[in-house]
């Protein structure tokens, strides 16, 4: 084998690795995420330092390993068929029964096979798909190197990028290569893809979705209703004010006229503690009041107070007080229910009416009625004073009490006498059931909710926390796909906090 044989073979070989080399740095480059080359940029990565660059000069870099293949490619061309030709033919010799013409023609196609073969499979589709399958990993390695074939590919990249964004610009595009920002519902579906087990936990991917959700809430979604707000009136005395605030242990209190049933104040009680003893009268102590209306957008609402230095706000429709609404308030539509020293409700869980239920994951039910009765005779007997009552009550008048939530949800519900504690029963239907003839889409997952009926709040308590976890992309996601009843339970466990409280 002579010299210029083996010289070529070495040149061939290098193409091929240059060839790899390039096109594995261009789809890391596509591939990778700026954010996380930031994050370890600021980390102290020095290779995430240089790969920066890259992904800032995404253009310019794309550009130079798209002239790097270019040069490899021909260079392979060029210098590959003669070498591996020149091999094969010494390979297989003269056969006597070809002339070295046929034998060089041979040795030729041979040649240009077994080049395509290791173009394609070590130039192409090996970096390829380690590029998409490692994009952080490959792009951190190459960061070095590819820097310095830019600089060494740096005078035809100018006339390259030059010639490209003219070639743009003749067909009306620009020729700017930032990247378009993320719509908000991009965010949500990148948020939904979080992997919970990297220290970034379900709460806090519900919480983050609760944050998206504020935007479309109205202050009527957050506010006390008015029936439920404690007041004090203009007209009472210091005594009966105390007396009230003893009683309900609320720290502030709108002050009602009985001329007026809007309240322009409210009463700290800090104040009233501060200035025991003193001559000063209570009413002296009262502070101005906002108004706010049931349709203003909730998020605005909670800036505005901010801006103001208010706690809370009347919430008045056509003269009349409908509500309260407090910073607090709009604080647990994110974090879930808040309670200080005094806790306005009983603490109660979704999960433990799940522990009490069941969960089916494979539902048989072809109709509503069927699925309606397959939960109810999932629950465990001692969970029910009757088993048969429950299955009766499933079947009579139960198709009628159904939520539909949309998304593919729904939530049908009973109350049972005699039931010792809130039940739920999850079910999943792959198939999907319709719930009328007329609803095109089908429902895939059913929340059951069974309360005793002498606690008819406990009802309005859990299918409203069902109905939450419902609107919930990424719990109905997480849902859909769970393999086991524990993770289930565990999904719920999350939600609890966030949502209900």
């Amino acid at each position: 084998m002579g010299f210029q044989t083996i010289a070529y073979l070495l040149a061939a070989v290098l193409c091929i690795i240059a060839n790899g080399f390039f096109v594995l740095a261009e789809f890391a480059l596509v591939k990778v995420r700026a954010s996380r080359i930031e994050e370890l940029s600021r980390s102290g990565n020095r290779r995430a330092v240089v790969a920066r660059e890259l992904v800032d000069q995404l253009d310019s870099y794309l550009a130079a390993t798209q002239l790097g293949i270019t040069v490899a490619s021909l260079g392979l061309g060029w210098v590959g068929e003669p070498a591996f030709s020149d091999l094969i033919e010494r390979l297989i010799g003269h056969p006597t029964q070809f002339s070295p013409g046929v034998s060089h023609s041979i040795s030729a196609v041979l040649a240009f096979l077994i080049i395509t073969f290791l173009h394609i499979l070590l130039g192409e589709l090996a970096p390829k798909s380690l590029a998409i399958r490692r994009p952080e990993a490959s792009t951190l390695w190459i960061s070095q190197p590819m820097r310095w074939a830019y600089r060494l590919f740096y005078v035809p990249m100018l006339v390259l990028n030059g010639a490209s964004n003219l070639v743009l610009k003749l067909i009306g595009l620009d020729g700017d290569s930032k990247e378009a920002s993320h719509s908000a519902q991009e965010i949500r579906l990148l948020l939904s893809t979080v992997e919970t087990s990297k220290g970034f936990t379900l709460n806090r991917l519900l919480m983050l979705e609760n944050i998206f959700e504020l935007g479309r809430q109205t202050v009527r979604d957050a506010m006390i209703r008015w029936p439920n707000v404690k007041t004090v009136f203009l007209s009472d005395s210091l005594e009966e004010l105390l007396e009230t605030v003893r009683e309900h242990s609320y720290s502030r209190w709108p002050v009602v006229d009985p001329l007026n049933p809007v309240p322009t104040g409210y009463l700290l009680v800090r104040d009233l503690t501060a200035q025991a003893g003193s001559d000063m009268s209570w009413v002296e102590l009262i502070r101005p009041l906002r108004r706010v209306a049931p349709t203003e957008n909730l998020e605005a609402v909670m800036q505005r107070l901010q801006k103001d230095g208010a706690n809370m706000a009347v919430v008045v429709e056509n003269d009349v007080p409908v509500g309260l609404i407090a910073l607090e308030d709009i604080l647990e539509e994110i974090v879930g229910r808040i309670e200080d020293e005094f806790p306005r409700l009983p603490k109660v869980y979704l999960k433990d009416a799940l522990a009490a239920g069941n969960v089916l994951l494979e539902m048989k039910a072809e109709t509503l009625e069927e699925a309606v009765r397959e939960l109810a005779s999932s629950i465990p007997p001692e969970s029910v004073p009757s088993f048969s009552q429950l299955c009766d009550l499933a079947g009579t008048h139960l198709a009628s009490d159904v939520v539909d939530a949309a998304n593919g949800v729904a939530i049908p519900h009973l109350r049972c006498p005699g039931a010792k504690r809130p039940i739920i029963v999850i079910g999943r239907s792959t198939e999907g059931i319709r719930l009328r003839p007329e609803v095109e889409t089908p429902t895939h997952l059913f929340f059951f909710v069974v309360t005793p009926a002498e606690r008819p709040h406990a009802q309005s308590f859990f299918v409203e926390g069902m109905t939450t976890i419902a609107r919930s992309e990424v719990i109905r996601g997480r849902l859909l796909i769970a393999e086991t009843p524990v993770q289930v339970f565990e999904i719920i466990a999350a939600a609890d906090p966030a949502l209900t409280g």
